[in-house]
């Protein structure tokens, strides 16, 4: 082979990282090394070794890998979005990620900044995706619900993005997206969960919702929605949260029997039943919340224009849940989290909240006392001949190489 042919070869190189554990045993160098590693870095070492490739493929691997992440600190998945009530239907071709790492302690947030993770086209067979979204995340996978009743998951690591097939009809003409994503242990599958309405309407006069609601399924690798029974209740706009294997869903508050509780969807059993609500709960439109935080399920309730409560359920599995009040948040300002105050990961004694769809803050759960983290309008560069108003959709996120169209784990 001449010299002009040997420069077209295309060889990757070993790191120094690898070439120094290759006296290492097998078992040690793949469980204990390349599964603390990020994907990035797996990428390249599936080119170097056939061995290391199928290794990295294994199932076990890829739940061992989840496995570490889980127990990592996790970035900010940040999804902008046009926010104008008149953008809301329209399609767009593409959907971008950007993310915000924590760093190794929550201290030095300051010294990170926001980063473009993945621009990703839409898959054909769905024509665009609906300005107005909302995303669902679990173990690195995020679920995108439309308000045209279409679903994506996406894999933001592994770049998979796929359109799920077109569940129920939900006859609503204003709505908020409805689904969420979550992981079924029993059976060992990710899925995904959606509540429709095929009747809705309300009394003018009285204030009556007359309705008929459903409740249906995905499982990530299969092809079809399952029905599932009827929620017991009517589900509103308040978002979701999956945790401890059931998704929990906020009722609206028309009727007196059911503005005071949540309904939640055990995946273990698949059937519904109720959890009260805190005490003293209200419905107040775009207020509440649900929030998986560090492992308990919390739900944040304005109590006064300027002051939120976080309440948090304590639930055992066997005694009646109870409630008790987290912490008490006063914003910064009037009118601060008036379109929406969304806590979204907590740690140190501290939550990260979205505020507004516009910002990060540090919110101190001792003193309430709430500090700005980042300002997603400045930092995110989005067409700077565009003069739409953005949403900033905000998840916590960790790397993952589940796959979305076949279980690897």
């Amino acid at each position: 082979m001449d010299s002009h042919s040997r420069k077209h070869l295309s060889i990757t190189p070993i790191p120094p990282f690898a070439i120094a554990c290759t006296n290492l045993p097998d078992d040690l160098f793949i469980w204990e090394i390349l599964a603390r590693l990020p994907v990035k870095h797996l990428l390249i070492y599936k080119e170097i070794s056939p061995s290391w490739c199928a290794a990295i493929d294994d199932a076990g691997f890829v739940r061992r890998h989840r496995d570490f992440s889980r127990a990592g600190l996790p970035s900010m998945l940040i999804i902008p979005r046009k926010g104008s009530f008149e953008e809301d239907f329209e399609l767009s071709e593409d959907i971008i990620f950007h993310r915000f790492p924590i760093g190794r302690t929550v201290d030095t947030l300051e010294e990170e900044k926001v980063e473009l993770m993945l621009e990703k086209a839409c898959p054909p067979e769905a024509e665009g995706i609906t300005n107005k979204i909302f995303p669902s995340n679990c173990d690195g996978l995020v679920a995108i619900g439309s308000v045209d009743d279409k679903v994506f998951v996406c894999n933001p690591t592994t770049q998979e993005l796929v359109v799920l097939p077109l569940g129920t009809l939900d006859v609503r003409i204003i709505k908020e997206p409805s689904i969420a994503l979550g992981f079924d242990t029993s059976r060992n599958q990710y899925v995904v969960a959606r509540y429709f309405y095929q009747w809705y309407n309300v009394d003018e006069s009285n204030g009556e919702l007359d309705y008929e609601i459903g409740h249906e399924i995905f499982i990530l690798g299969g092809d079809s929605w399952e029905l599932t029974d009827d929620p017991p209740g009517a589900i509103g706009n308040t978002r979701p949260v999956f945790m401890q294997g059931s998704f929990y869903w906020g009722t609206y508050g028309f009727d007196d029997h059911q503005s005071g509780v949540l309904v939640r969807f055990s995946l273990r059993d698949r059937k519904f039943d109720m959890v009260p609500c805190p005490p003293g709960f209200s419905y107040h439109y775009n207020v509440e919340h649900l929030a998986d935080l560090d492992g308990k399920l919390c739900y944040v309730n304005n109590i006064s224009e300027t002051t939120l409560d976080v309440w948090q359920l304590d639930d055992d599995g066997i005694q009646q849940p109870k409630w008790s009040l987290r912490c008490r948040i006063d914003p910064l300002g009037d009118g601060l989290g008036v379109d929406a105050f969304l806590p979204v990961w907590a740690g140190g004694g501290r939550i990260i909240v979205a505020v507004d769809y516009e910002k990060l803050y540090w919110c101190d759960e001792k003193s309430g006392y709430m500090e700005e983290l980042v300002d997603l309008e400045e930092e995110i560069d989005v067409d700077p001949d565009d003069c739409n108003y953005y949403r900033y959709h905000v998840v916590p996120y960790m790397e993952s190489l589940i796959s979305i169209r076949v279980c690897n784990h």
